[in-house]
């Protein structure tokens, strides 16, 4: 079957996305729309896919941040695109967050030197259901929400499937992440002019096809990884049963049932089924 090249690449895919913020102009434009409350200043430097760890401590994981980048005053903006729902984003924020801030800080300053930072997380997906367009996370008192923790920190979320907004800059971003047309002349326009020019250029085509077989295959194994882990506790929960119920069964036992009561399409071998059980039940 012959390949079908007549597919057009949007916004979200990582390519687009990674040229599209490494101007300027157009990256002040989406970081302002996700932040309308917020006065940002000229962009002074923009990081596509940097790789952001510890200063201090070379040996803890590192997270790769789509955009890194820092305005005139300072401020620190982290702008991610979030295709598929891993259903992690809390998590994924937080730990994200805390690798900015680490990534201000040397070891020995004050704290009150950490910068001031955004997190936005643009999501093809709304990940709490609740329809909204922005999502916007800040530190409160659980009882008195007129009591905020002041760490200089804010989580955004963008949900291009949500509504509720009537700020002119946040739809056009919706519309950029939908591919819907942008009618109005500015910025936004633009982009999207510019994301055609993309797309009409042989040599850029085939940058966003392998940005997007990439990000295809890096799904599968996200996906794969996450069957794993949840048929591993469901052998787990097997054995605890088992444990609790004090039966007397051997190992091949254990296996034999859980093997029988799982479907054909178990991630786990047969191996290591049996592994999982040996070690628990030592």
């Amino acid at each position: 079957m012959p390949f079908n090249d007549n597919k057009f690449y949007g916004f979200t895919n990582d390519e687009i996305f990674g040229s599209i913020m490494q101007n300027k102009r157009f990256c002040k434009a989406i970081i302002q729309a996700a932040l309308p409350d917020v006065n940002v200043l000229s962009v002074e430097s923009i990081d596509t896919q940097k790789e952001l760890g510890t200063k201090s401590d070379k040996q803890s994981k590192s997270v790769r941040l789509d955009i890194a980048v820092k305005d005139q005053a300072g401020n620190v903006y982290d702008v991610e695109m979030q295709v598929n729902n891993n259903h992690d984003i809390g998590p994924r924020m937080r730990y994200y967050q805390s690798s900015m801030d680490r990534d201000t800080l040397d070891r020995g300053e004050p704290y009150t030197s950490l910068s001031r930072t955004y997190l936005i997380f643009l999501c093809a997906f709304d990940p709490f259901g609740k329809g909204k367009l922005r999502y916007s996370f800040h530190l409160y008192d659980d009882e008195d929400k007129s009591i905020q923790l002041k760490n200089n920190a804010e989580n955004i979320i963008i949900n291009s499937k949500g509504s509720g907004s009537e700020d002119v800059d946040l739809l056009n971003l919706q519309k950029l992440m939908n591919d819907d047309k942008i009618e109005s002349k500015g910025i936004f326009k633009e982009i999207q002019t510019k994301i055609q020019e993309y797309n009409d250029d042989p040599k850029r085509r085939n940058l966003m096809r392998t940005a997007e077989l990439r990000m295809k295959e890096e799904t599968a194994v996200a996906e794969k990884r996450g069957r794993e882990a949840g048929d591993k506790n469901t052998v787990q929960s097997f054995i605890n049963f088992f444990k609790r119920s004090q039966a007397q069964m051997s190992e091949e036992e254990i296996f034999s049932t859980i093997k029988d009561s799982v479907s054909s399409d178990f991630s786990l071998s047969d191996s290591d089924i049996k592994a999982i059980i040996h070690q628990n039940m030592k």
